[in-house]
């Protein structure tokens, strides 16, 4: 039993000891990392009904039955009679892009709101999609498709290019002569870094950080595509605060490459890992104070831990202060 448990300490210390250490800085663009204030997507919905459907549409649902008789009265035809499963009521949603256009066409998704059981090939009649504002912004019609599995529900389903545009929309990113820029993930280290940069590209811009935001004034003679261009293609070497993040419903775990980990002694199943400050004489290391949760893992699952296990253990050094990272668990 001895020699069983020594072979996995040389193991251990042998995979430990040829894994490189270097993790090279990745330069990132300035684009990947922030948003500019006022450059956004905008939703619009609607109310609609499908047609066309073979029996799977809803069963006496009075919303459907009137909303037919409503689009039957403005053709000029008059029946109060109608009864009919070939029909469905839906909202129809879309996502307008920033700087959309008059004429442009967008995809929209059409959901049952009834007890239709598929939409399959239906086709929805012509529905004008809303905005916040209750203004009309697209207008959609098409033959509806389902993708996915089928036999999960065929209730929602999508009109490739079904949407038109009828009002378009500009959005105002100079304000009083200033852009701003938001962090997608906002840091300090990484707004002042983003800072630095430019205004060593555009000394003139002047910028500041100021409520979670890089606000910029926009230079002299510099048009306002090629300042945002310019500064997106900046390239920095964003340093976050540390994260670990642990998915317990599928067993991933995501971290950072030198993440460190403090002195701790860590037992479980009968296996013991130690993590250490000094060098002792009689004593047997495993890992220096200075590893790393990479170390750590490749440890672990060298010597066969399960994930959980790993999860488990993590959460553990995270909760006696030796794991210096912020944990998030999903």
């Amino acid at each position: 039993m001895m020699n069983k448990v020594y072979k996995i300490i040389f193991s251990i210390i042998t995979v430990i000891f040829f894994i490189s250490q270097t993790f090279a800085e990745v330069p990132v663009k300035i684009k990947d990392l922030v948003a500019i204030d006022g450059l956004k997507e905008n939703q619009v919905y609607g109310y609609g009904l499908v047609i066309g459907l073979q029996g799977t549409g809803d069963s006496k649902v009075k919303l459907t039955q009137s909303s037919l008789s409503n689009v039957l009265k403005n053709l000029g035809l008059n029946d109060e009679n109608i009864n009919s499963k070939n029909i469905a009521a839906v909202l129809v949603t879309a996502t307008l892009p920033p700087y959309v256009r008059l004429g442009d066409r967008i995809d929209v998704t059409v959901s049952s709101i009834g007890d239709a059981k598929s939409l399959e090939n239906g086709v929805l009649l012509q529905s004008a999609l809303k905005g916040a504002d209750d203004k009309t912004y697209v207008v959609a019609q098409g033959v509806i498709s389902i993708a996915g599995d089928k036999r999960k529900g065929a209730t929602i389903g999508r009109i490739v290019s079904g949407g038109i545009v009828e009002k378009e929309i500009l959005p105002d990113i100079v304000k009083d002569g200033n852009i701003k820029f938001s962090l997608l993930n906002f840091d300090f280290s990484v707004a002042k870094e983003i800072k630095t940069a430019i205004e060593k590209k555009y000394p003139d811009s002047k910028p500041v950080i100021d409520k979670g935001f890089i606000q910029c004034t926009l230079p002299q003679n510099v048009t306002v595509t090629d300042f945002i261009a310019d500064i997106e293609n900046i390239e920095i070497v964003p340093v976050y605060s540390a994260r670990v993040v642990i998915n317990e419903r599928n067993g991933t775990i995501v971290m950072g490459g030198d993440i460190r980990v403090s002195q701790a002694v860590i037992s479980k199943q009968g296996v013991t890992i130690t993590i250490e400050e000094t060098h002792k004489k009689g004593s047997m290391y495993l890992l220096k104070d200075a590893a790393t949760v990479k170390d750590l893992v490749d440890s672990l699952n060298y010597i066969g831990m399960s994930t959980q296990d790993i999860i488990v253990i993590l959460k553990a050094m995270k909760q006696a202060g030796c794991l210096h990272a912020e944990l998030i668990v999903q």
